[in-house]
């Protein structure tokens, strides 16, 4: 088995887990327009990526908005859009990077698709040539074993009490931490362990320039919980 752990904004002293599908798939891309350019003042002799990204953006939002049934999950998230270096100047292209988020196989090829057929039919509705679509990364679903993590569950409640290990819904986030398990067809268990402080209402999230857990019980937990889960496996 494949064991592992990561800080998380729930209240600290405290474990979540969730059994079968935990996190979402993850897949980046970087998407390249071309267009025209032109001068400021004369833009009938462009072809404007700007305002064809922004047609873009606008109508990725309506795939899981009205492509993916109300009861599935995705999240299409445009996090850059860079284009030009002259406020009248026209530029000739515009570069847009995607991140996505799917919990089932089905729905991410859907949104896949999605996007291609969307980022293509805007380029040919503004007359620009085809725009480049490069993958970036792309992870898999993290999956918790659900025997094995049941297992490792008990091991956990048992070291830190029943009311601190919690069973929780599954994370849009993704973690690279599901290609170890897979690459070695092994099973896993992945969960978190919180860094709030328990009076904090509105603790700041991962990746937040103010994420900074407290050091008590965040570090006596998570080292705690970890040799719990090794000794479920290892003879005492």
């Amino acid at each position: 088995i494949v064991l592992g752990q990561h800080v998380f904004p729930f209240e600290s002293g405290t474990l979540h887990y969730t059994l079968n599908a935990a996190m979402a798939a993850a897949d980046a891309l970087k998407i390249t327009l071309y267009g025209e350019q032109a001068h400021g003042s004369q833009p009938q002799d462009s072809i404007d990526p700007i305002v064809l990204g922004a047609h873009i953006v606008t109508r990725l939002q309506t795939i899981v908005g009205r492509e993916v049934a109300p009861l599935d999950s995705a999240v299409v998230t445009v996090g850059t859009f860079n284009s030009g270096l002259k406020e009248n100047i026209i530029p000739n292209r515009a570069e847009l990077k995607l991140n996505i988020r799917t919990l089932t196989p089905d729905v991410r090829e859907h949104v896949l698709a999605s996007i291609t057929r969307i980022v293509n039919a805007e380029a040919e509705a503004s007359g620009a040539p085809k725009p480049e679509i490069e993958e970036i990364y792309t992870f898999p679903q993290l999956k918790n074993d659900p025997e094995e993590g049941e297992k490792v569950a008990e091991a956990l409640r048992a070291e830190l009490g029943e009311d601190k290990v919690i069973e929780t819904p599954p994370l849009m986030g993704s973690e690279d931490f599901g290609h170890l398990a897979d690459s070695i067809d092994v099973p896993s268990m992945f969960w978190f362990f919180g860094g709030a402080a328990a009076d904090d209402a509105n603790p700041a999230k991962n990746h937040s320039p103010r994420f900074l857990p407290v050091e008590d019980p965040t570090l006596e937990t998570g080292v705690r919980a970890a040799i719990a889960a090794i000794g479920a496996y290892v003879a005492r």
